[in-house]
């Protein structure tokens, strides 16, 4: 026998992993069924007078978009004669004069005089060459006093202008109140009232913070 040999039984290292005890298998939720039972009926009913009147307005909703008509072809027609004549008006804008600009906004609110149509921003914008309200923004933004005066004029004379439409019921409050808020820098009031209120409250708490804030005004 060859000096070293072992005569006894090698065990066999078993391949790949270990298997897995069985784990304890848990019930799986069940399912809530959502929306109404399979074949049962719905309780709400449309009484054909309710129908009757929904079709009534879906048909209206159409023919006031349809431009075929007489009166919506003529008031097709008055508003892109309307945008040729704005464009027509800053074909005379000079950015490097600003009276230039002053005169193109004059005209353009004549226009609108004469064509019956309300003033807004960015008609306004375009006739003195300004292709948005950033780019107007923009020119007036320097150390120009000119361009500031410009900026102003333009901006409350468009306000004055809405803010009527909207007191005499001409323009939809919610379209209104878009404008105020993007164009004319205004918020609601709860807004406004809500801050006066949490500094009313701080100051009457006489609060600890309060004094901290201001003992350098007050004193102690």
């Amino acid at each position: 026998m060859a000096k070293g040999s072992n005569t006894g039984t090698v065990k066999k290292r078993p391949r790949g992993r270990p298997r897995k005890q069985a784990q304890e298998t848990v019930d799986a939720p069940v399912k809530k069924h959502i929306g109404r039972p399979k074949g049962s009926k719905s309780d709400y009913t449309v009484s054909e007078k309710a129908l009757a009147q929904r079709r009534e307005n879906v048909n209206e909703l159409f023919a006031h978009r349809n431009i075929t008509t007489p009166e919506a072809a003529d008031y097709n027609t008055r508003l892109i004669n309307h945008i040729i004549q704005i464009n027509e008006i800053a074909s005379h804008a000079d950015r490097n004069d600003v009276s230039t600009l002053r005169s193109c906004f004059i005209n353009y609110l004549k226009l609108c005089q004469v064509n019956a149509f309300p003033v807004q921003n960015l008609a306004a914008y375009a006739a003195m060459g300004f292709p948005s309200n950033s780019h107007f923004e923009m020119y007036c933004r320097s150390d120009n006093p000119e361009r500031r005066e410009l900026y102003t004029f333009v901006k409350s004379t468009c306000s004055m202008f809405r803010e009527g439409m909207v007191s005499e019921g001409k323009l939809n409050p919610v379209i209104g109140i878009f404008w105020q808020r993007n164009f004319d820098g205004l918020r609601n009031d709860t807004e406004q009232v809500q801050a006066v209120q949490e500094q009313e409250d701080e100051y009457s708490s006489g609060g600890k913070s309060y004094k901290d804030k201001y003992k350098n005004l007050i004193g102690e």
